[in-house]
């Protein structure tokens, strides 16, 4: 299967024409794999690439007194290690491999390439995943606030 069939239905691709989906297909951008059990991201790491998942799914993990909490599951056309790319800063979290995954890495060199219209819808995209993210962690705040209060 093409990379251009795999992205196709994705939702940061649902605004793209037809035309945007095949160039960004083409685009000179890094394709990774890793198996079942790699460590994708390790917190700390001062790496700043987001990453687009194609194929498979990740674990994201907060290390805590030396336990793992596991915080989310992405599956594919979700992207991860945006914080650290918008912000510049070390990585907050790790991300394993679930299973076998395939994801394309997006990093600063991608952007500068990018035609205009593909990096707006692209950032876009971005934002509305970021205010998301944001909105659910807010209601899980005032979940555990109800909880704690009762």
């Amino acid at each position: 299967m093409s990379l251009y069939e795999m992205i196709t239905e994705m939702p940061i691709f649902e605004k793209f024409s037809d035309k945007e989906k095949k160039a960004f297909a083409k685009m000179d951008h890094t394709l990774c794999e890793f198996r079942q059990g790699d460590t994708i991201i390790k917190d700390g790491e001062s790496l700043t690439s987001i990453f687009l998942l194609i194929k498979g799914s990740v674990l994201i993990s907060k290390t805590v007194n030396d336990a793992p909490i596991r915080l989310a599951k992405l599956r594919p056309g979700e992207i991860f290690g945006e914080m650290s790319f918008f912000s510049h800063r070390s990585r907050q979290s790790n991300v394993i491999a679930n299973e076998d995954v395939q994801a394309i890495r997006i990093d600063e060199k991608f952007f500068k390439n990018a035609k205009s219209g593909v990096k707006d819808k692209i950032n876009s995209y971005f934002i509305e995943v970021l205010v998301n993210r944001l909105d659910a962690m807010n209601d899980s705040i005032m979940t555990i606030s109800k909880l704690v209060r009762s």
